[in-house]
């Protein structure tokens, strides 16, 4: 198992035909290179099976550890639990064949012959976020209490809404005739 820490990145030139494992690491610091304001603060450990043949590489990427993002409800620190496994298909070709090839899949891409390096932190990322609920919100009672005092208290935006619908009398009339 080689250990690569600087970023995220496979040697291709030298790399002998077979299956290699690459292990990484992603903190906060990874997270904000890429200007994200999603994720506050990461633990994430990364490894990359590279199984290179003479035509392809095929890497198996598993990611496992926690972001650390913002309360959807109260705005605290909350800690997501992150678990990806992800395939990627890589093939040589120069870049017109890109257009052919890659076309509508996102888990193929097409590297140059030449390339000395394939650079993977822009796919780590997008898998990590990926993973993200859509809602991130502490379960239920977990929440500032400051906070959730506040939004429960009574603003009188509810008297406002129902004086907004015009139909509401109506709904009235047909009660009264029923009774």
């Amino acid at each position: 198992m080689e250990k690569v820490n600087d970023s995220i990145k496979v040697p291709l030139r030298g790399l002998p035909n077979g299956s290699h494992t690459f292990e990484y690491q992603a903190d906060g610091e990874f997270f904000q290179t890429f200007g994200s304001e999603i994720i506050q603060d990461a633990v994430c450990d990364i490894w990359m099976v590279v199984t290179k043949s003479r035509d392809f590489i095929k890497l198996d990427c598993t990611i496992i550890g926690s972001v650390i993002v913002e309360c959807d409800r109260c705005l605290d620190d909350l800690q997501i639990p992150i678990e990806v496994n992800r395939g990627l298909l890589v093939k040589f070709g120069s870049e017109e064949e890109d257009a052919d090839v890659g076309t509508g899949d996102d888990d193929v891409m097409m590297v140059d012959d030449t390339a000395a390096m394939l650079d993977l932190s822009q796919f780590v990322y997008d898998y990590v976020c990926l993973a993200l609920p859509l809602q991130m919100v502490h379960p239920e009672g977990e929440c500032n209490p400051m906070m959730t005092a506040y939004l429960s208290k009574e603003t009188g935006c509810e008297a406002s809404v129902e004086s907004n619908m015009p139909f509401s009398g109506l709904k009235d009339l047909l009660d009264n005739k029923n009774n």
